[in-house]
């Protein structure tokens, strides 16, 4: 379902990072509080990054809509 996005992390040097309550996790190998977390609440999709020295969060109910989001993330801020 996401596996483009997931190969893309691990090219940019992020690992798994084990979260059983989400679709995938990701953190980068140096600094595991930064991570890349997808999961499912509510019937909302909630994709978070790390953003400068935050960490962000957002909704989203179509997954289409959630894909586009992502790889745009993934290109410009990741």
């Amino acid at each position: 379902m996401f596996m483009t996005f997931e190969k893309e992390l691990i090219r940019k040097n992020y690992v798994t990072f084990p979260s059983p309550n989400n679709i995938f996790s990701y953190c980068n190998p140096i600094d595991k509080t930064s991570q890349i977390n997808l999961s499912k609440e509510n019937n909302l999709y909630k994709f978070s990054f790390p953003l400068g020295d935050i960490h962000y969060a957002t909704y989203f109910k179509d997954k289409h809509e959630l894909k586009k989001y992502m790889n745009f993330i993934l290109v410009s801020k990741l």
